[in-house]
């Protein structure tokens, strides 16, 4: 009888700490649904915060473009600058009006331009003439430019190379150059540089029975290194393009 008395009160006990425990869980899983914060959106930077080539820029601002972002458009149009070229030019006399040099520089740009085109954003890539800027133009000057020929994202360049050389007796002379292509990607509307490279490329040629002389040679190693840094170069900013959602 005894035991008859006891269970139904220790059910009841048991019963009403396990109702307990359950409203315990619910209310903690609830508030902490409630009080979750979310996360916040970046700023969407749709113009330039650098000001004048002169001006410091504030604290509020680096604090804007360090944690904002800037959106590209579907469709672009680059203008593409060339800031300073290699030294394949010390191997013409006169450069300046040498056809073949001429063509080979023309060959340098219409390698980076198709490169660049290749991606599905870009709508028109526009070369920059050298008399719209200065001998060392700034960002500043170089963005103004960009800004005249309406091109959304500006690419700059600048090419550096040199050959090694070595003579073998009995044997085919050869060549080994290297060229350098250090690029940006400059935003005109925000003055953001959202993507930059660096592309260091060699190019290992021997001595052929049309190479009138050592240095046609070394002119052809040097401008073949100086092909592969471009397409490559050109080449990443095409996939940066076609990756881009911001």
């Amino acid at each position: 009888m005894l035991t008859q008395k006891i269970n139904p009160i220790a059910l009841g006990i048991v019963s009403f700490l396990a109702l307990c425990g359950c409203d315990s869980t619910q209310h903690i899983q609830t508030s902490g649904v409630v009080h979750r914060a979310a996360p916040e959106s970046p700023e969407l930077i749709t113009r330039s915060l650098f000001g004048d080539a002169d001006r410091t820029i504030s604290e509020e601002d680096i604090q804007r473009l360090l944690k904002g972002r800037i959106r590209i458009p579907d469709t672009v149009r680059v203008a593409v600058f060339k800031y300073s070229s290699s030294s394949i030019n010390r191997y013409y006399s006169n450069y300046w009006n040498d056809e073949e040099y001429l063509k080979t520089e023309q060959r340098f740009v219409d390698t980076l331009i198709y490169c660049i085109g290749q991606s599905l954003k870009v709508a028109r890539v526009i070369p920059v003439p050298s008399l719209m800027t200065k001998v060392s133009p700034s960002i500043t000057q170089l963005r103004e430019s960009a800004v005249r020929l309406q091109a959304d994202l500006l690419v700059v360049y600048a090419l550096s190379s040199d050959i090694y050389y070595r003579w073998r007796a009995f044997k085919k002379n050869e060549a080994k150059a290297f060229a350098t292509c250090e690029m940006i990607v400059l935003d005109t509307r925000t003055g953001v540089i959202p993507h930059s490279s660096v592309v260091t490329k060699d190019k290992f040629v021997f001595q052929v029975n049309e190479d009138m002389a050592d240095n046609e040679t070394r002119k052809r190693a040097e401008r073949d290194a100086i092909l592969l840094s471009l397409t490559e170069s050109g080449r990443s900013v095409s996939m940066f393009l076609n990756g881009s959602s911001r």
